[in-house]
């Protein structure tokens, strides 16, 4: 099946919902950098040593906003070519993959941090009433 070239277009139907969906995730990539920019601006204004860990989420943020306008881009090549739709509509999924695996992984991050907290704090609430 690897190697074999399938033709397949879509339907003026699909290719309106693939670019109603381009057209969200184009929004979403904007949003995300834009953020990351205010992010950035913010932490470099304050000059606190703090700030490196807003730098570290606005890079997050960026990079995540860059592959959600990388499937954007892709998916509009779907509706927008003739010929490719298949190989558009791969890319599209594998950057939308990829944004998803990094804020699933931070989600998971950020879980098992907010667990270790209560439980460290619930353990220090402990140690003063002995």
């Amino acid at each position: 099946m690897e190697g074999q070239n399938h033709r397949y277009e879509f339907t003026p139907a699909q290719n309106k919902t693939i670019e109603r969906t381009a057209t969200w995730a184009t929004l979403v990539a904007w949003i995300l950098m834009g953020s990351a920019g205010f992010m950035a601006l913010g932490a470099v204004l304050t000059g606190e040593a703090s700030a490196i860990g807003a730098l570290i989420a606005a890079a997050i943020y960026f990079i995540i906003g860059l592959n959600f306008r990388d499937a954007a881009a892709s998916m509009r090549a779907v509706a927008d070519t003739a010929g490719n739709d298949i190989e558009h509509l791969m890319i599209a999924l594998d950057k939308l993959g990829s944004a998803l695996k990094v804020m699933g992984i931070l989600f998971l991050v950020g879980v098992v941090l907010f667990v270790m907290a209560i439980v460290s704090i619930w353990m220090w609430m402990g140690s003063l009433e002995a």
